[in-house]
């Protein structure tokens, strides 16, 4: 299986060692051009290790990006990233990944299966990848590269621990 992705699951995964997670679920990651130059481009230049990591994969691919991502980021008001992400997931029907709220609901809309990077911990404990333990820590550590309500986190905790 294949899923399309914006920058905020690549940098989170990646910032508390997951990004592997990616390929054992998803086998490949399609990133529009706008999604790599925020997360490698402009991370290596700033000296974030996570963009160096994430670069140096085999299996995430880059394409173009869709022609109407502007108009529609701005109809919807949404970051031409995750706008990419959305329509590149829609045309090729498979899952998109986005921690983004408003872009989350729009996705959704559509039809997508929208994964985050709090649901992708999630399917690894799930299909038995890391353990519930592990996928705790996880869920501790994404909560302190990226911003979780207390709600999705708890939501997520019991989620974990039911599994």
């Amino acid at each position: 299986m294949t899923a399309v992705s914006n920058a905020g699951p690549l940098i989170h995964l990646a910032k508390i060692g997951r990004i592997d997670l990616l390929k054992e679920i998803f086998g490949e990651i399609i990133v529009p051009k706008t999604v790599k130059v925020e997360v490698i481009d402009r991370g290596k230049e700033k000296g974030n290790p996570d963009a160096f990591l994430i670069e140096s994969t085999d299996w995430i691919k880059i394409v173009d990006d869709p022609k109407d991502a502007n108009e529609l980021a701005k109809k919807v008001g949404i970051h031409h990233g995750e706008a990419c992400a959305i329509l590149l997931a829609k045309s090729l029907n498979v899952p998109v990944l986005l921690d983004d709220s408003d872009a989350r609901k729009f996705a959704l809309g559509l039809g997508l299966e929208v994964v985050g990077s709090v649901g992708i911990i999630i399917k690894a404990v799930r299909l038995e990848l890391i353990s519930k333990e592990e996928g705790l820590g996880d869920l501790e550590k994404l909560a302190n590269v990226m911003w979780l309500s207390v709600n999705v986190y708890e939501k997520a905790r019991k989620v974990i621990e039911s599994l």
